[in-house]
């Protein structure tokens, strides 16, 4: 009987001792995913959330972050979904983040989970779930909640505009540009002879240039060393006859622009742009007219309209720089964020994203045209498919708006983000 009892002991203290051990692991583990979370490295943090979800830690707040982890990841938003929808079924208003033993998940997973809605076209049950989220936070200060309502909105145009789609052949550039990897972020010359674009590898993120002869791209020759990149520059525009590259550097506090020329059939070393240029804000995007006496260029300075806003600044000939920069007003730029402004070879017509105006949810790409000196026609939106409910940033025009680059998940793609052309019938836009 004694040893029958030793042994009942022994196998209990065990079981206690890899349980013990068990939970340390769990906890080491979601105290990781949550520094990645606090980096943005959604992608790491979404292995650790699914691991700990995998061995039993499946409450509402893992599955907020399970959630909230697809949606910051192209390609992945729709997964969110049946996440959120069980995380919602347990929210409040008090929760402490961080902590290993807090199941319940925060007020804003109605948000996010609206936002997955919004994203999948279940465009009614979008509106239901900003409205809920929208009456647990209304009294709240920490929410934006005039950005709530611009959704409700955006929901609304949604339904208009897939109603009257634009008419758009879209044409894959093919397995010598695209391949397993993201390849995004194109930037093309006038006669579509150059191609510079970026490619999410494994490692790091790579610049690559590419030549076509006859009508096909040739193999594309990465860049980044000269460039002299650890890969923190990204592509904005590439000139009308292809010599002259801007990229903006992203750094952990700040972002600014700078240009390349190409010279004996390589990339020089960028050069930063003046501080009429970048600023001790984020300048996140800049682009040249055809004549290249203008940049239009994206940053969150202060005496903006909003977060992000687009400016301009012509080539002073005298000081062989860039002039004081304007910002072009009201009528183009929102309360919220404008993105990637590129302006067509007639001087007048600029293609930009914008989070505000009439749109379908989140980025949009929109077009207007230049009046007069600083002032501009009310913005067009392009419409759908150009324009989905998801974020549509970085496009980029050409042949005075029939063209365009873009990259776009595609379920027959080569791999993840394929970079595609679109031809546009612009009679169509309303």
């Amino acid at each position: 009987m004694g040893r029958f009892l030793l042994t009942v002991v022994i196998i209990i203290y065990m079981n206690f001792v890899s349980f013990s051990q068990n939970n340390d692991r769990l906890k080491e583990t979601f105290h990781e995913a949550e520094f990645y979370i606090l980096y943005e490295d959604y992608d790491e943090a979404l292995v650790l959330y699914l691991d700990l979800y995998n061995s039993g830690i499946d409450n509402a707040y893992i599955q907020h972050r399970i959630g909230e982890c697809y949606l910051q990841i192209p390609g992945q938003k729709l997964n969110a979904i049946p996440y959120l929808e069980d995380a919602c079924k347990d929210v409040s208003k008090s929760i402490k983040e961080g902590s290993f033993k807090e199941t319940k998940a925060p007020y804003r997973t109605l948000f996010y989970l609206a936002c997955a809605y919004q994203t999948n076209n279940e465009l009614d049950k979008a509106i239901d779930t900003f409205k809920k989220f929208e009456d647990l936070v209304s009294a709240e200060k920490n929410y934006n909640i005039d950005y709530v309502y611009k959704q409700i909105q955006s929901c609304n145009a949604a339904k208009n505009l897939i109603n009257a789609p634009l008419q758009v052949t879209e044409i894959n550039v093919g397995n010598k540009i695209n391949n397993e990897y993201s390849n995004i972020r194109p930037v093309i010359s006038a006669d579509e002879k150059s191609m510079v674009y970026l490619s999410r590898l494994k490692f790091y993120d790579a610049i690559f240039y590419s030549k076509k002869e006859g009508e096909q791209w040739t193999t594309p020759v990465n860049i980044t060393p000269d460039l002299k990149s650890d890969g923190n520059f990204y592509t904005c525009f590439l000139s009308a006859d292809g010599k002259t590259l801007i990229l903006y550097l992203d750094d952990e506090f700040n972002s600014d622009i700078y240009l390349s020329r190409l010279e004996n059939d390589r990339w020089t070393a960028p050069q930063k742009l003046n501080k009429n240029i970048n600023s001790r804000y984020h300048e996140t995007f800049a682009s040249l007219s055809a004549d290249g006496k203008t940049i239009y260029f994206v940053s969150d300075r202060k005496g903006g309209y909003g977060g992000l806003d687009i400016y301009k600044s012509k080539f002073d000939e005298k000081e062989n720089d860039w002039g004081v920069a304007i910002n072009l007003g009201r009528e183009v730029n929102t309360a919220f964020n404008e993105e990637t402004p590129i302006i067509c070879e007639d001087g007048k017509t600029l293609y930009f994203s914008s989070q505000g105006h009439y749109n379908m949810g989140g980025f949009d790409v929109f077009y207007t045209e230049n009046i007069d000196g600083n002032v501009w026609a009310k913005p067009v939106n392009m419409g759908y498919p150009v324009n989905s409910t998801d974020d549509n940033l970085f496009y980029f025009p050409l042949n005075n708006g029939k063209k365009a680059y873009i990259s776009k998940y595609d379920q027959n793609g080569f791999g993840q983000e394929d970079i595609v052309m679109l031809e546009l019938n612009t009679s169509t836009l309303r």
